[in-house]
Formats: C-alpha cells, structure tokens, sequence
C-alpha cells in the first residue's frame, strides 16, 4: 500500500509517470482522474437517430482515494501479451445473422459523431424499423469489472458493460438493452454511485456500478441488445502508441487509446466479421485498409481533421455539439465531409460533401489546406450520399475557410450561387474561429 500511495504522489505530479510506475490499468485511469478533473459520461446515451449506435464516449469511473476491493481484484485478470498482433478473441460478441453490418471506426453523424467515431458498432435495426434485441456474447475470456445503468426522462433505458480481456485492454459494449441474470445479480449487490445531466431537453440519469470482476467465458452471453439502432463496439489499448492528435490535452485520456475491435479476433473470426464490415445499411463494405477504419484524421499544417470551438474540449465539456470536423467518409475515405455542429451561423448540423478539386482555391481537399494567406471556397454541394450511406445537406451559399495558423481556422456561411459569382471571398466578423 505504501508503493500505491507513493505511484499515486508521483501520478499527480506528472501523469506522464502513470506507466513508469508500473500501476495496473485501473490504477493508473484513477490516477488520471486524481490529477484531472473527471471526464463527463457519454455524448448520448438514450435512443440514437441513426444506424449503428449513438453512445460516443465511454464512461470512467472518479476514483478518489485508495484502491478499492475491486480494484486490488484487478490484479487477478492476466497481463497482456506483449505482441499487439496476438489475437485475443474467437467469438464474435453478435451471431453474424443478427446484424446488418459491422460499422468501422470514423463514423460521422452530427450532432453526435461529429468526430470521426472512435468505435465501431454492431449495426443491428434500420430507420423506421423497431429494435429487435439479440443475446451479445463475450468475445473472448473476460471479466465485467463495470456497468452503468442508465434512464432517460423521457423513456428509455440501458446498460454499458466495461470488459477487459487482460489488464491492458478495455472494452465496452454500448446500448445493451437488459443484462443476463449473472450480471443483474451481481450489479444489484453493488452500491452505485448515480448522477443526472440535462441533455436535449432530457434528464440522463447514470448510476455506475463499479468494483465488479465478473468472469465471462469466450461466448458466454451477458446481455440483450440493442436498445436502438445498434450495438456500440470499443476497444482501447494501452500497449499502442497514443494516435497522434495535433493537440492531445484536448482530449480524454482514453481518447487516442482505442483501436479497431476487427484487429483482436482470430483469422477465421475476423474473416467473418470482415465481410460484413463496412456501411451501417450492409451495402457497400469497406474495401481501403484498415479495414477497421480510422477515427483520428489531423493531419499537421492542414485543414483536415478535429476542430474545437474555444473553450470546448472532449477532456471536459458535456456537450460537445459546437465542434467541427474536416474529414472522410468511413467506408471510401476518398469522399470529403464536412462535419458541422452548431457553431457556424446560417448552416444547419450535418454533413455536407463536395467533389474534389486538383488544384486552384475552390473544393480542394482538406489536406491541401494549408495557413498560406489563402481564403479557400467550397460550392456545389452534392445531394448524393457517400458510401457510408448517412445523409447529407444542402446549402444555399457556398463556405469560405482560411487558416490564420497552423492550429486556427475560421469558416463562414455566404450567400451567392457559386465561388466564382461571390466577389472578394473575404471573411466577414460572422465567421467562426476554431482551433486544433
């Protein structure tokens, strides 16, 4: 214990030292949590408007003092092999007929997955269609060492289960409508530790049960869902090197951990999975590697990729609806989207797509965006849906966009048909900064 206090010291005082010290996995998330403020639960927990799932961010448990009894069990689940290519699952969590697609990471859908989504999912119920909940299986051995409950005001209700497989790995599976016996017994015997957030109008109550080892055998089944529109799917892995955001204190400290689920299956599991991986609608797959997809898309010096609206951060803000995302389209990562929340004046949420220019200042793509002085315009915006199937808006106006810096850009919302009919292309005080 006097080791455990003595890391922790060090761990406020520079989390950087978190994994020097050798903290097992749970002690070292807490460790965080002492150092910052916790992270707020997820962008949405109750019924999603699309495929494929809703919830954007998993929820982690403030921890405050010693470790607990359940943490101290930590200990018994095994470490990690040290290679990251070592499978470490054989069965696939949904049996494939029940599910329409596996969605990979970089989903986009404002004004929750603004950002390139840093799950996948289990897409299990198209629009209009009432969800059908089916058993959700381990997909390996592991042990449930969390669960959230949560209800909405406004109807509804769900569950997030927090797996690890081995200690350097976490999971979470999102909207699962009711729990196994197994779990709901050992869930109710825990003291939860409830708080309630006012979201869209709706009050989010979510009570964590926390300090749980529940083991689970590849395959057993622990719950039924989905509650909506699918089944989310995240794995974080602290073996990897964190994926490299512009500016990572932007983020919580799990955000550059998590990885494709598709790469920890067995060859013949993941050959499965594989072939349904791609568009919520089923149609088409994923054909560009990773298959798995990506979710972090900044690219240095460039427009591309996550933009913050000033002062609103992932590591700490419940709604994250003003941020901006200049990215790709999920399943061909060729076709632009603009991903807009509520910060540009005169520009509804949602995505908005454009065909590529090679060269001049209109349509370029994002990556070829730079802070050269230039105010770049976007226009003829098209009504046809990537392939990853979601929809997209149309504007009456064309997009202007500079670069001041290489972690600023402003963007504003014109009137006028076409780039070449609006005169001056100059940002007015209308337009909107944000920064990496």
């Amino acid at each position: 214990m006097e080791a455990f206090t003595g890391a922790m010291s060090d761990c406020r005082a520079s989390l950087s030292r978190c994994a020097a010290v050798g903290l097992p996995l749970l002690w070292l998330a807490a460790c965080t949590r002492l150092a910052a403020p916790p992270t707020p639960g997820p962008d949405s927990v109750g019924p999603a408007a699309t495929s494929g799932g809703g919830s954007d961010r998993p929820p982690t448990a403030a921890v405050t003092g010693a470790p607990s009894a359940g943490q101290e069990h930590f200990e018994q689940i095994p470490a990690c092999p040290e290679d990251i290519a070592t499978p470490l699952f054989d069965n696939l969590p949904i049996d494939p007929a029940d599910f329409i697609a596996f969605r990979p990471l970089g989903f986009l859908s404002p004004p929750i997955h603004i950002f390139p989504a840093k799950h996948s999912a289990f897409s299990m119920t198209l629009p209009g269609d009432q969800p059908v909940p089916k058993p959700v299986r381990a997909p390996g051995p592991a042990w449930v060492v969390e669960i959230w409950e949560i209800s909405i005001s406004t109807g509804g209700a769900n569950y997030q289960v927090f797996v690890y497989p081995c200690r350097e790995v976490r999971l979470y599976f999102g909207h699962i409508a009711s729990l196994s016996e197994k779990l709901m017994t050992a869930m109710r015997a825990s003291e939860p530790a409830c708080s309630s957030t006012v979201e869209t109008g709706a009050t989010f109550t979510r009570c964590r049960h926390e300090d749980l080892l529940i083991a689970l055998e590849s395959g057993e089944p622990f719950g039924m869902g989905p509650d909506t529109a699918g089944v989310d799917f995240g794995l974080i892995d602290f073996r990897r090197a964190p994926a490299g955001f512009i500016v990572p204190e932007h983020y919580d400290y799990f955000y550059p951990y998590y990885a494709s689920p598709l790469d920890y299956f067995t060859p013949e599991a993941r050959r499965v999975l594989e072939s349904k991986t791609g568009s919520v609608f089923g149609d088409p797959l994923r054909t560009t590697e990773p298959i798995g997809g990506t979710y972090m898309q900044d690219v240095p010096g460039t427009a591309q990729g996550n933009w913050f609206f000033p002062g609103i951060y992932l590591r700490d803000a419940p709604d994250v609806s003003p941020l901006l995302a200049l990215a790709h389209d999920y399943v061909d990562p060729s076709q632009p989207l603009f991903s807009i929340g509520s910060s540009i004046q005169g520009v509804n949420a949602g995505l908005y797509t454009f065909r590529i220019e090679s060269q001049g200042l209109v349509n370029r793509d994002f990556g070829e965006v730079s802070a050269d002085g230039q105010t770049y315009c976007y226009e003829n915006f098209s009504q046809e849906r990537p392939a990853g199937g979601m929809p997209v808006g149309q504007l009456s106006g064309i997009l202007l966009l500079s670069m001041p810096s290489d972690k600023t850009l402003k963007i504003e919302a014109v009137e006028g048909r076409s780039c070449a009919e609006s005169a001056g292309w100059v940002l007015s005080a209308n337009a909107t900064t944000f920064e990496r």
